[in-house]
């Protein structure tokens, strides 16, 4: 019944496109509502809207701010029942008969408070359902609108940016071979990355090693065969060079800095401060010995200083959040680092459209950096588990990367 209804929906906008904003808006809204979000394939339908409106013409600034409005106003109504009916949102049919659904979302936002907002809106389970029991525990207003407009400008790009992209790449004037290059790409890394995942899942002591030595793998396979993907590398590399009056270019390519050496030299420096200041020695060494294996690892195959740059952001990004969350459980620990993919995405975008990194060389950036992670992970752990630093610094250390980004683009670092 929910394909039937939504292949209609679809079909019914395909002749109308007119509404396709407002159809963003309330996809992207029941998508963060209680309760709808559960029922509602909303990731699947925004990805099919979102590429309409691509190709339909509609600006990407556009798309965002249909995307992001529905997501704050879904996660506001949340937040609103919560406060309003309280426990006795629990009575609920859907709710009496998993009632582990809220207890899970109550746990998990006890334990990371703010953070649980921000997280909780990348992580499909619990994202309709971390507002309300927000509002049900009695946050305040004020708080969770700001944290809420803040995770609904993070998620709108990551939700927005697929869909959208290849509802206009269909129009794109592409050579032969480019979109066979691409889908095998995109093959590969999805079971690249899905394999990680279960190897990591095992929790053994060899699982960091083995999934280390799976991405130095595909790094070579994919240096190897990098001859083979030069038509798609070569088509992004030429549109990117095209002028652009798209607004969303213009501010990825503003943020250039953020590509260069300044910016992990910018991390480095107050992350290893705070380590060492709290005695955190373990962790210290985890940051370093990553940093160390990442750039010797990159200068070794032969990559760009750009390139080994973009990686060591990406590793002292990761790092950040693994050092807060390593106690806990697996999939707690997933869900808190599927809080990195924004950021990574975000350098990721700066660094092509500034024409720091070439396709193919961000991919390697984002293996350079797993390989780092997860070797210095498996040796570190031979002398123990990964201790969390006390608080403050472990919440100190959330916050370093958005920090230092905002120093870098506002030129503090000449000074």
């Amino acid at each position: 019944m929910d394909n039937l209804l939504a292949g209609s929906m679809l079909d019914w906008l395909g002749g109308h496109q007119q509404w396709l904003g407002l159809a963003i808006l309330l996809i992207a809204m029941l998508e963060s509502l209680a309760l709808a979000g559960l029922v509602v394939p909303g990731v699947v339908l925004l990805l099919a809207v979102t590429a309409m409106a691509g190709g339909g013409g509609m600006s990407f600034a556009a798309a965002l701010a249909w995307a992001f409005s529905g997501a704050v106003i879904g996660d506001m109504l949340s937040f609103a029942l919560g406060r309003f009916f309280h426990q006795d949102i629990r009575r609920i049919g859907l709710f009496q008969r998993h009632p582990r659904w809220i207890g899970r979302a109550e746990d998990f936002f006890r334990r990371y408070g703010l953070l649980s907002i921000f997280i909780g809106r990348f992580v499909g389970p619990i994202r309709p359902i971390i507002p309300m029991v927000a509002g049900m525990l009695d946050m305040p207003v004020l708080r969770f609108v700001g944290i809420n407009l803040l995770s609904a400008l993070a998620w709108a790009p990551v939700y927005v940016t697929p869909g959208f992209i290849a509802g206009r790449a269909v129009k794109w004037p592409v050579p032969a071979f480019f979109w066979h290059q691409a889908l095998t790409l995109i093959a590969l890394l999805a079971g690249l990355i899905l394999l990680v995942i279960l190897i990591l899942k095992t929790q053994a002591r060899w699982s960091n090693l083995i999934a280390g030595l799976l991405c130095l793998l595909a790094l070579g396979v994919l240096s190897i065969g990098r001859v083979n993907l030069d038509i798609l590398e070569q088509s992004v590399t030429l549109w990117l060079m095209q002028p652009h009056d798209n607004p969303s270019i213009t501010a990825l390519a503003a943020m250039a800095p953020l590509a260069g050496w300044v910016y992990p030299l910018a991390l480095i420096g107050p992350i290893a401060t705070i380590l060492a200041a709290t005695r955190a020695w373990q962790p210290l060494a985890l940051i370093i010995l990553g940093v160390c294996l990442c750039t010797g690892l990159a200068f070794i195959t032969g990559e760009s200083s750009q390139t080994s740059a973009l990686a060591m952001s990406m590793l002292l990004i990761a790092m950040t959040a693994l050092l807060k969350n390593r106690p806990h459980s697996f999939w707690t620990r997933a869900a808190f680092m599927s809080g990195v993919t924004p950021a990574a995405m975000l350098l990721g975008a700066v660094s092509l459209v500034s024409m720091q990194t070439s396709l193919v060389s961000l991919v390697n950036a984002g293996l350079l950096a797993a390989v780092g992670m997860l070797f210095a992970l498996w040796i570190v752990e031979r002398a123990g588990p990964i201790t969390t630093p006390a608080r403050p610094a472990s919440y100190l250390l959330l916050w370093i990367p958005l920090i230092s980004a905002i120093g870098v683009l506002s030129s503090l670092h000449y000074f």
